[in-house]
Order: C-alpha cells, then sequence, then structure tokens
C-alpha cells in the first residue's frame, strides 16, 4: 500500500517452546525499539514445534538482519517467507513479548 512502511519479516522454527521464548527474549534485549517493530511467537498446531517472527521496519540495515539471522539461526531453522505467512494464518494470533518482561527486561 502507498505511504505505508515496509516491514521485514524473518521466521525461525523451533523445537521447544523454551528454546523459542528464549530466542525472542534474546533479541528483544538485543535491538531497540526502532529496530524491532514485531516480536511474536506462535505455536504450530500440526508439528508441536514453535514459530519466532520478527519484524523489522524498513530503515534497518541489512547487518542488523544478519545479526537477527544469526542469533535466531542458534536454535532455529529458518522459514521460508511464503511458509512464514502460511503459519501464521493457521496459528492464529499468537504470542507477542508481554509489557511486563519489556519492562523487566528494560525496553
Amino acid at each position: 500500500m502507498q505511504g505505508e512502511r515496509r516491514r521485514r519479516a524473518l521466521g525461525y522454527e523451533f523445537a521447544t517452546e523454551r528454546e523459542a521464548r528464549s530466542s525472542a527474549a534474546e533479541l528483544d534485549r538485543r535491538f531497540s525499539p526502532e529496530e524491532l517493530a514485531g516480536l511474536r511467537v506462535y505455536r504450530i498446531r500440526w508439528s508441536g514445534n514453535y514459530l519466532v517472527e520478527a519484524v523489522f521496519p524498513e530503515g534497518v540495515p541489512e547487518r542488523r538482519l544478519e545479526d537477527a539471522r544469526a542469533l535466531l539461526g542458534e536454535l532455529g531453522r529458518p522459514v521460508h517467507p511464503d511458509d512464514l505467512e502460511d503459519y501464521k494464518r493457521a496459528t492464529g494470533a499468537g504470542f507477542e513479548v508481554p509489557g511486563w518482561l519489556r519492562r523487566f527486561l528494560g525496553r
């Protein structure tokens, strides 16, 4: 849409909820709110795995996206952007890092 800022999303699949939440929390700690526009954890119902979606605004440098890929890739497996959209449609709203956790982490 015109006038809307474009965003770039990364999706990584994790075997356990603990791994997914831990990776999401670490990403939240390392990136400022201006760099990380959205962060969600989804449960993939049909496989029992978990998906972390990190959304970055258009102006974030590619090197920061590479940092995020490296962090998420330590425990997770990258998800193709088309598959990310399919997972999101199939799983519903997902889980956003709660405000109290963001405050606890100094955000």
